[in-house]
């Protein structure tokens, strides 16, 4: 039997062939989890949905952003009520009870006789409140009704927020 050098290379060209389509069939079929040849080339298939990002359990979780709530103003809140109940005649006026003048921040900031009116930062040292809250006597206003909870704490934030001249 004689094979024909030539038929024999045809036939074998021939099968080399069918061996490289089969494959390529065969490795396109194999895409991405079954992603089509559109998605593996584009790469449509590949969203995924975000995720939280998350904090290892042995981490504490961090704290929550809390706004900065807006400083309590010497100008608009502490000056009024100072106006309304100290900084009247025969009080805390120029010249006035105790060396005190409540007209201006800076004259309350300096104080009278028994010193700084207060201590920017540490409302519980301060002696405006210490008389307005009657820790210290005679309890401030004198011969008027004592501010409320409410006025006292707006003293007290103010002082404890660095009591500016705001």
């Amino acid at each position: 039997m004689q094979i024909n050098l030539n038929s024999f290379r045809s036939v074998l060209l021939l099968l080399f062939s069918f061996s490289l389509v089969f494959t390529l069939i065969f490795i396109m079929g194999c895409g991405d989890e079954g992603d089509s040849p559109t998605e593996m080339v584009t790469g449509e298939g590949d969203k995924t949905e975000p995720t939280e990002p998350t904090v290892p359990p042995d981490q504490p979780d961090p704290p929550p952003v809390v706004p900065e709530e807006p400083k309590v103003s010497f100008k608009d809140e502490i000056s009024p009520i100072l106006a309304e109940t100290c900084a009247i005649v025969n009080c805390h006026v120029a010249n006035g009870a105790g060396g005190l003048d409540l007209t201006e921040y800076d004259t309350f900031k300096d104080g009278g006789n028994r010193g700084p009116a207060f201590e920017a930062g540490n409302a519980d040292g301060s002696l405006v409140i210490k008389y307005i809250k009657g820790e210290m006597q005679p309890q401030m206003p004198i011969g008027g009704a004592p501010l409320n909870a409410e006025q006292i704490n707006l003293f007290v934030d103010w002082i404890n927020e660095g009591a500016e001249n705001n």
